[in-house]
């Protein structure tokens, strides 16, 4: 006689993690804040207008210039990655207000390198990467409603986990649209 055994019934269970008391450092890395809607809908402009203006350029100039910027864009994904597991894991120490220097410093130095006579950086390529890799960085932090600096947005996608860092222009606009939804709703 053959016995039908038992399987029991495995069922999954959700839970919701409920954060009691104040919110610590750890707590706000798990839940990032997201971009309020006029910040998400000025990033996305601003990231369009700059893409619309840049792409004429790629069919005008030399290929090997076009390919030049693009290697860079890519190059600057990589640093940007190295920068996003820096900050994400902790490794160096950095306020949030001096990490986002250090992120924007670099592209901003990447775009006056780009007026320079180097063979890698020079004749605009360094100008034309910065500005494709920033454009593209606000479409993605809009489209993500990543709050902070925006040329994390890009790794953020990479890596599956935002790292916010201030952001110098859009932070205080964010901070002000909250300001006054939390006005208006009280």
């Amino acid at each position: 006689m053959t016995e039908n055994p038992v399987v029991p019934e495995i069922r999954l269970q959700y839970y919701t993690k409920v954060t009691i008391g104040s919110l610590d450092s750890q707590a706000l890395v798990q839940q990032p804040r997201k971009a309020p809607p006029m910040g998400r809908a000025l990033r996305i402009l601003l990231g369009i207008v700059l893409m619309v203006y840049v792409a004429p350029v790629y069919f005008q100039i030399a290929v090997r210039v076009a390919m030049g910027s693009l290697l860079l864009v890519l190059g600057l994904i990589g640093i940007y990655s190295l920068i996003h597991i820096v900050v994400s894991r902790r490794i160096a120490s950095f306020g949030p207000f001096i990490a986002a220097i250090v992120a924007n410093g670099l592209l901003i130095a990447l775009y006056f390198a780009g007026a320079s006579g180097l063979a890698i950086l020079g004749h605009g390529k360094g100008q034309l990467a910065a500005v494709t890799f920033f454009g593209v960085s606000l479409v993605v932090a809009g489209v993500r409603a990543a709050a902070g600096c925006e040329v994390m947005a890009i790794p953020g996608v990479l890596f599956g986990k935002h790292t916010e860092l201030a952001c110098l222009i859009f932070s205080p606009l964010d901070r002000f649209e909250r300001k006054l939804r939390s006005k208006r709703e009280a």
